[in-house]
């Protein structure tokens, strides 16, 4: 039977495309040094993570050296890398590699491109798939589901027992639906050649993500949207000038950068630019402007909250209410509900009134997902980037990742779960070392970030990358799993009420993914 509600890409990788390949690979060359220089700041910002403080170091040493040292260290490092070391060598005979993925550019793209293109990022991709598909001889192909966000299309095919597909790339919150339906290996036991420990896979992902030890979604350097959908502040250069404001690049790297420093900056930044009392999105100049999506759930994850933590026993409870979750919530919903600041209600597209703020030059701040920086190449004012401030000056710098991003999954299917480990693994190693030094190096810090104070921010931020189980598992936390996103247009800010009116239904909800995580 053929796989259900799917549209066929184009064409798969093959050994034809060697002309193609070469050609991807000389524009790429040019590059070389500068994406080297880029792979010492990332392997400097993989010690840090949000997620594990045992790996933490003081927030002044945060500053990576990226001289020439590093640089012959890391073209050394780069030249000796094997990224097929410890893994068979097999020829699959042309076998086709199928995967299912929401049809749109972003999520293809960061899996699948069709060929070289002269885009960094796009032919980086490219370049990687057609090593792994001449190494073992295999084609990829791609198939489009039914819907761009959170579709289940290849439930039916596995309920049905078929081999339709090898992997799944899903919107996050559908990959743990499926999960929690157990349809998925688990990436522990079930995929050999995976090795999790690498530096390639995402440690916090890995940590947060699993129940009962069981993990059946991933991510890491295989797919680059787990960077694009990070959480990042932007701030607006000349503001900063006319208001007589200090850019926050050394309150950030002297561990500063808090919460009650930026409240401040947001605070002396607003202005009733018309003189007619009211504050205007037309017309009028903000200290912050967010989107529903982005600023709520930035609050909640950059404190340390978590709406479900686990125990020893990796067995997630809730803990979405504390004092400090209040403190948070009254102070963001302060900020929120004054006329400091502009929270978008409307388009989710990001081609909304708070971009179009900004991007006139009426903000001192707004936040966003990392790849939707690019729609502001166009903006005339410079601006700089910046990690979400963190709660105070003991805590760690946390980002959200958005549950919007690209999510690994491998159906129960799969026929042959060592072949896909191998794959996969390949597919992550090569992409540490080409996607996304591409996509780090050359689309953000060359063709966006404006400064070399913002590139440095951005390793900052990649390390801090965190994924909340609860606001990833929504069938787990019920209502609870969104966080502070409920308030959004609500004029009720009584969260306590709010929370226990929710916390019994999202308890059972928690004891019904449970249970299909601890039975045999």
């Amino acid at each position: 039977m053929a796989p259900p509600l799917t549209l066929l890409c184009k064409t798969s990788y093959s050994s034809h495309r060697k002309e193609a390949f070469a050609d991807a690979k000389a524009m790429v060359i040019p590059m070389k040094h500068f994406s080297l220089i880029l792979a010492a700041l990332l392997i400097g910002a993989a010690a840090v993570s949000c997620g594990d403080s045992s790996a933490k170091t003081d927030q002044k040493d945060t500053a990576v050296n990226t001289g020439d040292t590093n640089a012959a260290d890391t073209a050394a490092e780069e030249e000796n890398f094997d990224p097929f070391a410890g893994l068979p060598d097999k020829d699959y005979g042309g076998y086709d590699f199928r995967m299912l993925i929401r049809p749109y550019d972003r999520w293809i793209k960061d899996m699948y491109v069709e060929e070289a293109t002269g885009d960094a990022v796009d032919d980086a991709v490219f370049e990687r798939n057609s090593m792994v598909s001449e190494k073992y001889n295999v084609v990829f192909s791609c198939q489009q589901s039914s819907d761009m966000n959170y579709e289940m299309d290849a439930v039916k095919s596995i309920l049905a027992n078929e081999d339709a597909y090898d992997l799944i790339i899903p919107h996050a919150r559908a990959g743990i639906a499926y999960a929690n339906q157990k349809l998925l290996l688990d990436w522990k036991t079930e995929l050999p050649y995976v090795n999790l420990k690498n530096e390639w896979w995402d440690q916090d992902a890995q940590k947060s993500l699993s129940i009962n030890d069981k993990l059946y979604v991933m991510t890491g350097d295989i797919s680059h949207c787990s960077m694009g959908a990070a959480n990042l502040m932007l701030f607006n250069k000349k503001l900063f000038e006319s208001l007589d404001m200090e850019y926050p690049y050394q309150l950030v790297k002297d561990g500063k950068w808090t919460y009650d420093v930026w409240a401040a900056m947001v605070k002396d930044a607003a202005a009733d630019l018309d003189g007619n009392g009211v504050m205007e999105k037309d017309h009028d100049r903000y200290g912050y402007v967010t989107q529903r999506w982005i600023g709520p759930v930035q609050a909640f994850a950059t404190s340390g909250l978590r709406v479900l933590q686990k125990d020893k026993d990796d067995i997630p409870y809730i803990s979405f209410m504390s004092d400090k979750t209040q403190d948070v919530f009254t102070w963001y919903f302060d900020i929120i509900d004054s006329d400091y600041a502009f929270l978008d209600t409307g388009d989710l597209s990001y081609t909304g009134d708070f971009i179009t703020i900004f991007n006139e030059g009426r903000s001192l701040f707004a936040d966003m997902n990392m790849y939707n920086v690019f729609d502001l190449r166009s903006m005339d004012a410079d601006f700089g980037i910046v990690p979400w401030p963190k709660y105070d000056e003991s805590s760690e710098y946390c980002t959200n990742v958005d549950a919007g991003t690209n999510i690994c999954i491998v159906p129960m299917t799969a026929s042959d779960p060592e072949r896909t480990s191998i794959i996969l693994e390949s597919l992550c190693a090569i992409g540490s070392k080409k996607v996304i030094p591409a996509y780090f190096d050359v689309a953000l810090q060359t063709k966006v970030s404006r400064d070399n104070d913002s590139a440095e921010m951005l390793n900052i931020i990649k390390a801090a990358r965190i994924y909340d189980l609860g606001y990833y598992n929504k069938d787990a936390s019920g209502e609870l799993g969104d966080e502070f996103t409920s308030f959004v247009g609500n004029k009720d800010r009584n969260l306590a009420s709010f929370y226990e009116k929710r916390v019994k239904n999202a308890q059972k909800s928690l004891d019904k993914v449970l249970k299909a995580y601890l039975e045999d």
